[in-house]
Parts: C-alpha cells; structure tokens; sequence
C-alpha cells in the first residue's frame, strides 16, 4: 500500500497531466502550458516511486526495479507477484 508523503488534496482535474519534479514539487501540465501546483520541496529516498495517488494526494511505493538482488528473487520478473504463488 501507498504512503502518503504529502497531503495536497487535488482535485481529479479532466484533460491535465500531474507530475512530481525531482524535488518533489508537483506541476500540472496541459498542451504546451505547465503550472506549479505544490512548490514544497524535500529529499526524496532513494528507491521509491512518487505519484499522484487517487486523493489527490503526493504518495509513494517501494520502487520494484530497485530491490537488492536477494529479494528480487522472491517475484516474479518485473512484478510484485510472489514467485511461488502459482499463476491462474
């Protein structure tokens, strides 16, 4: 599950793209025009994936494609499948 990083509460706006910079600030972009909708600004960790979540909300998840070779060995390639759980 997702953890939320920071509440921003974005509307589900039709026809706009939400983005997250490299310094964690999120831009709203449409066509050729971009607007900064959140200037905080943090650290992001190294090895997670941040997003917009379905609030509206800055979150983020454990980036698969950074786990340590041990336990990538445990999913299935390039999911978060179990590698023992069997397919239906």
């Amino acid at each position: 599950m997702a953890e939320v990083v920071l509440k921003l509460g974005l509307p589900p706006l039709e026809g706009f793209l939400y983005f997250v910079e490299r310094d964690c600030t999120v831009w709203k972009h449409q066509g050729s025009a971009k607007e900064c909708v959140s200037d905080k600004t943090f650290e992001r960790d190294e090895g997670y994936l941040y997003f917009i979540d379905l609030n509206g909300d800055l979150a983020r998840l454990p980036d698969p494609q950074k786990r340590d070779p041990e336990t990538n060995a445990l999913f299935r390639p390039g999911t978060q499948v179990s590698a023992d759980e069997s397919s239906d």
